[in-house]
Parts: C-alpha cells; structure tokens; sequence
C-alpha cells in the first residue's frame, strides 16, 4: 500500500506506507525524501528550516510561510504512518522531530 502526492509540476508519486515494525525503513525514508526534494521541502525535515523566532508584523509572512512548510511537511509524515505510530508523534510540533523520532525508532533496522 502507498500515499500517493501530486507534485506542483503535476507529477504524482507514490511514498509506502512506513511498516508498524519499521522494516520498509530504508524504502520509505529514501522515497519520502525524495519527496521533500521535489517540493522544496528538505530544510524542513532537516530542521535546517527554523521556525522564526517571534511573529512581529514585519516578520508575520516569513512566520506565515514556515508555518505552511512545517505544516506541509507533518501531513506527508502523517499520511504515510499506520496510526499506531502517528498517536506516538502527534503531539510534535516540528516535522524535523517528527522525522527525528521515526529515525531514532527504525534508522538501525
């Protein structure tokens, strides 16, 4: 089984669906990152991508823009984990620890 994302170009890609016990690990982390690629997103799973410190008027587009990203970001995780893993996240602000948290489960698998 698999998510499948439409590219802005219109592409669709198929990401797996992330095993419970984590044995597509190495297949679903290489296809979900070239996910983030394509959509410009890989700063964001990094956690290259900061969030900005405060939300000040002159800065509120910056702080609106991230917070699509992150936002983004989270739903392609969320969409391609079984629920038992997504109850054990949700409660992530970032998608960088969301990602960070399914690698320290299965990175070694």
């Amino acid at each position: 089984m698999a998510y499948s994302t439409v590219l802005n170009n219109g592409t669709r890609i198929p990401v797996p669906i992330l095993a419970v016990d984590g044995r597509n690990w190495t297949t679903y982390h290489d296809k979900l990152l070239r996910l983030a690629i394509n959509e410009d997103l890989l700063r964001t799973y990094g956690g290259v991508d900061k969030r900005p410190v405060n939300a000040m008027s002159y800065r509120l587009k910056e702080w609106e823009q991230w917070e699509q990203r992150n936002a983004t970001t989270k739903q392609y995780i969320a969409a391609t984990i079984p629920d038992t893993l997504f109850t054990r996240l949700k409660h992530l602000e970032t998608a960088h620890e969301c990602y960070q948290y399914l690698s320290s489960l299965f990175e070694t698998k």
